[in-house]
């Protein structure tokens, strides 16, 4: 089960062939020594682990999770950067979608400089952007007090952060979710994270009615949007470093913008939430 779930020396999956060599090795060392062969129980829970594994392997254009080994390597990559840095900004949308389950639409653009708009005749005067602006956040004390100016508020102060998803896939709109501060630490926060979004998109001078996914770009000075080719390719980047993967490798496809959905279910089941709650809470509908 360890090696199912990935808990392996670099803490990535190993393929069913390979776990399939290992179970072979621990089976013969049963029989060597005489032991109950697990493999002839009434039911036979090494063939239904295994086989779940080969389906899953089996699954077109399947997105790899964002491993803890690869959250600590952007641990170290995020203390390097400046805050409005792209990695600054990538590694807070990352950590928020890790809560949010964020579809790439919701956040990020497939250009620069220009983004996707809400295309709905019955949409009214609701902002038409269809990624999460800055106003689209609110925070609040421990004792529900908006904060309405994000930029003065004391970071330990901002306890909860809430999220309207204004529009959806599923059309569940203006749907809210609310976030609490994590009181360990601010790394992997999504309320600190929130917060560094807010705060950024303001500093930056982003249009209120502008996706609030933007990072001040060093080589041109300019304001940009974070596009979805660039998390694929910052996700891969992370992937080559830490597993030692070569560049051009095929494995490395499996890290894209879906890889932060992926990533959120995967913490919920790791944290034994039903499958019930994980669908709500990320907003599945089937």
């Amino acid at each position: 089960m360890s090696l199912i779930q990935g808990k392996t020396i670099k803490g990535i999956r190993i393929r069913h062939a390979t776990l399939q060599g290992y179970v072979s090795q621990a089976l013969s060392l049963h029989i060597d020594r005489g032991l109950t062969n697990p493999t002839l129980a009434d039911i036979n829970y090494i063939k239904i682990m295994t086989n779940a594994v080969k389906k899953y392997e089996t699954v077109p254009n399947r997105k790899e999770m964002i491993s803890d080994s690869m959250f600590h390597y952007m641990a170290s990559l995020y203390k390097c950067a400046s805050d409005d840095s792209f990695v600054h900004a990538v590694v807070d949308w990352i950590t928020l979608g890790c809560y949010t389950g964020f579809r790439k639409s919701e956040w990020c653009s497939d250009h620069h400089d220009s983004f996707a708009t809400i295309n709905d005749p019955h949409w009214g005067h609701r902002p038409s952007t269809l990624a999460v602006i800055a106003s689209d956040f609110t925070f609040t004390t421990e004792s529900a007090r908006r904060w309405h100016d994000p930029e003065s508020a004391p970071n330990h102060e901002v306890v909860f952060s809430s999220l309207c998803f204004r529009k959806q896939k599923n059309n569940d709109n203006g749907q809210i979710l609310t976030y609490r501060r994590r009181s360990d630490s601010n790394w992997m926060c999504p309320v600190q994270a929130s917060l560094n979004i807010a705060r950024r998109a303001r500093r930056l001078e982003t249009p209120h009615d502008h996706p609030a996914a933007v990072y001040h770009d060093q080589g041109t000075g300019l304001r940009r949007l974070i596009t979805a080719p660039q998390v694929a390719a910052f996700l891969r980047q992370v992937a080559h470093k830490v597993f030692d993967i070569p560049t051009d490798h095929k494995d490395l496809r499996a890290w894209s913008c879906h890889s932060i959905r992926v990533t959120a279910a995967n913490l919920l089941h790791r944290a034994k939430f039903s499958d019930s709650y994980i669908k709500n809470r990320l907003c599945w509908h089937s």
